[in-house]
């Protein structure tokens, strides 16, 4: 009787561990682990995926499974250590009366041991050092076992869930895979620390995530310095002022510098008439932004408009300068071009 119970406490402490192994497996591995691996067919990934998004159906099964093999192995372990032990202290002429006591407490003490190195601490480090391996490993039993015992597991993740409600805390199913833009910083910092990115991936990475902090008017190049034309520009003027600047969109301006459009070189194409000026239904809209505005508003702005060129303009509704799409995309994907600056950039227009 003794020897099984001590194989059924060993099965116990085997058990304890899978479930220890598994509840920490599926909180510390990333769902960006198991999804590609899941898209291209793994069996096992799929599995895991689907207890990432049951998670607390998954911690339930794991804390029923920790919880039973506790119990047992309590129930299976003390008695048997305890009547292997009780001979030896009665051999040393123990009191009779303390063997029994002195034998459970040295059975308790052992058993607890055993249970927190090899049911709980070498797993739990296990799955903690190798996240992605332990879910794809441990993740697929642990399913198995939440859909075998679906009805006992939603009923205590109902209640679970009820009394989190009643604190006021609402519970979640599985982890969240989203950052702020703080998180994200730290993440690249410390992936830079580790030397997992390079000083320039890392530089890249953090000026992306400051896109959308930093305001256009860091960026403007200013009215005085760019390359205009007249609203009576004509044709042959704007072929010859293109070639000269070699900027293909140049600003229009009006009456005391205001801002009225831009033309684009192929406006040239076709024209008969090459020294009338353009009439003004001619002039390209610009969109207009304010120099206070985010990267990543200003470029949306673009976008919308199908234009690659936008003023900036200043508290008073005066336009202070200029932004090109290459000047906000230069910021994300580092330094365009010497002969960029000062003017309008290539590229086709809506």
């Amino acid at each position: 009787m003794t020897l099984v119970q001590l194989a059924v406490a060993a099965l116990t402490l085997v058990s304890n561990a899978f479930f220890v192994g598994g509840e920490f497996a599926m909180i510390s591995v990333r769902r960006s682990q198991i999804e590609p691996r899941a898209k291209d067919g793994d069996r096992r990934a799929e599995r895991a995926l689907w207890g990432l998004e049951h998670l607390s159906e998954m911690l339930a099964t794991a804390q029923l499974g920790v919880t039973a093999s506790s119990l047992v192995l309590g129930a299976m372990a003390e008695p048997a250590i305890a009547h292997l032990a009780e001979p030896l202290f009665a051999a040393v002429r123990v009191p009779h009366g303390l063997v029994h006591p002195v034998a459970f407490v040295l059975a308790l003490s052992l058993a607890t041991y055993l249970h927190m190195l090899v049911g709980e601490m070498v797993p739990k480090n296990i799955a903690l050092a190798a996240p992605e391996r332990s879910a794809l490993l441990l993740g697929p039993p642990m399913v198995a076992l939440t859909r075998a015992l679906r009805p006992v597991v939603v009923s205590i993740n109902a209640l679970a869930n009820t009394l989190l409600r009643l604190v006021r805390i609402e519970p979640a199913n599985e982890v969240a895979a989203a950052f702020t833009d703080e998180e994200l910083a730290r993440i690249v910092q410390d992936s830079r620390h580790a030397g997992l990115l390079s000083d320039t991936g890392g530089e890249r990475l953090r000026d992306a995530l400051e896109l959308g902090q930093r305001p256009v008017g860091d960026l403007l190049v200013p009215l005085s310095e760019m390359v205009t034309v007249d609203q009576r520009v004509t044709p042959d003027e704007l072929e010859r002022t293109a070639a000269r600047a070699g900027f293909s969109r140049l600003p229009v301006t009006g009456p005391a510098g205001t801002v009225l459009g831009y033309l684009h070189i192929k406006d040239t194409l076709g024209v008969v008439e090459r020294d009338r000026p353009f009439p003004r239904k001619a002039l390209r809209p610009m969109p207009r932004v304010h120099r206070d505005t985010p990267l990543d508003d200003t470029l949306t702005t673009m976008r919308a408009a199908g234009t690659q060129l936008a003023a900036v303009g200043g508290e008073q509704g005066e336009v202070l300068g200029f932004v090109t799409m290459t000047d906000v995309l230069g910021e994300l994907v580092g330094p365009p071009a010497p002969d960029r600056a000062r003017g309008a950039v290539e590229g086709a227009d809506q």
